[in-house]
């Protein structure tokens, strides 16, 4: 052993319990931010919730614009769509 390891001051058995608690709590939050980290269904199912929250609001505050925008992203997917089978077709 090292010197200053060897030179350490004894600690009392209050001061290693209080040592040995902390360090159970440092853990138990590491342990929680992994399970929070790896729960990938859970933290989808909140970013799923946080949009309707934010989709509810807007439309809340501004019907029209979101019916707008729905409709515009409708015309969108709808001429993608028809795009893609239009050049199937011509493939044929």
């Amino acid at each position: 052993m090292s010197e200053e390891a060897k030179e350490q001051p004894k600690r009392s058995s209050g001061e290693l319990k209080a040592d040995i608690e902390h360090t159970r709590r440092e853990l138990a939050e590491t342990l929680d931010a992994l399970e929070y980290k790896l729960d990938v269904p859970a933290r989808v199912g909140e970013w799923v919730g946080d949009r309707k929250a934010q989709l509810r609001k807007a439309f809340d505050e501004s019907p029209v614009v979101v019916a707008g925008v729905a409709a515009g992203a409708v015309a969108v997917i709808g001429g993608i769509i028809a795009g893609v089978v239009g050049l199937a077709r011509r493939r044929r």
